[in-house]
């Protein structure tokens, strides 16, 4: 990786933490600049203006749900590693600085949005829906999970819990809290936690 190409990943990576913490409107390029040690100018090189910053997150979360579920979205397979993989990434994020998600970061602020960065940012949740609504569908067409209603949902229900926890996590930091609230959906599915942890490696 060149230098440019990594100054903009790194510029990328300290946005997101930003956002994550402070909002979209609670950070500037100069945030940025100071932690990273570089000017201003460094920063419009790649990112002309937030809006463009702000995108370049939404695609680098994008891109991550792409990679990590292509395969399951083209041929199926199991769909308890699956859902272990959403607990998972969950926690690395909690863990890594990123208290609550980009939905979350940016759904405080999203009436004053830019129009490219709402459909940026719907079409990066419709993906996530679509996902974990056809996880759920395998799971329970191949007796992995029991529930009743709609996948569709059920797989919003799970969103939205998750989304509500991590902003209570964060106001009122609970070890545990987290894994704690995965078991009860793990239970909602008719899954033994421990079982389902053992069929995720």
């Amino acid at each position: 990786m060149n230098a440019n190409a990594n100054t903009r990943e790194e510029i990328v990576d300290r946005a997101c933490e930003l956002l994550y913490r402070r909002g979209l409107n609670g950070f500037s390029y100069r945030d940025i600049a100071e932690q990273l040690g570089i000017k201003n100018a460094a920063i419009h090189y790649h990112f002309p203006n937030k809006s463009d910053l702000v995108k370049a997150v939404i695609e680098d979360n994008h891109q991550t749900l792409r990679k990590t579920t292509a395969e399951f979205m083209a041929y199926g397979g199991k769909a308890v590693p699956q859902l272990e993989g959403l607990f998972a990434f969950t926690l690395h994020e909690c863990s890594t600085g990123r208290p609550v998600c980009m939905v979350g970061a940016l759904a405080v602020d999203y009436d004053e949005l830019p129009e490219d960065i709402k459909r940026s940012h719907d079409k990066f949740l419709q993906e996530m829906r679509t996902w974990l609504t056809r996880v759920l569908e395998v799971g329970r067409e191949q007796k992995e999970f029991q529930f009743a209603g709609q996948p569709r949902i059920k797989a919003m229900s799970i969103l939205a819990t998750i989304q509500g926890a991590r902003q209570m996590a964060r106001a009122a930091p609970c070890n545990g809290c987290l894994q704690e609230l995965f078991d009860q959906i793990r239970l909602d599915l008719g899954l033994h936690p421990d079982v389902a942890r053992e069929q995720s490696h």
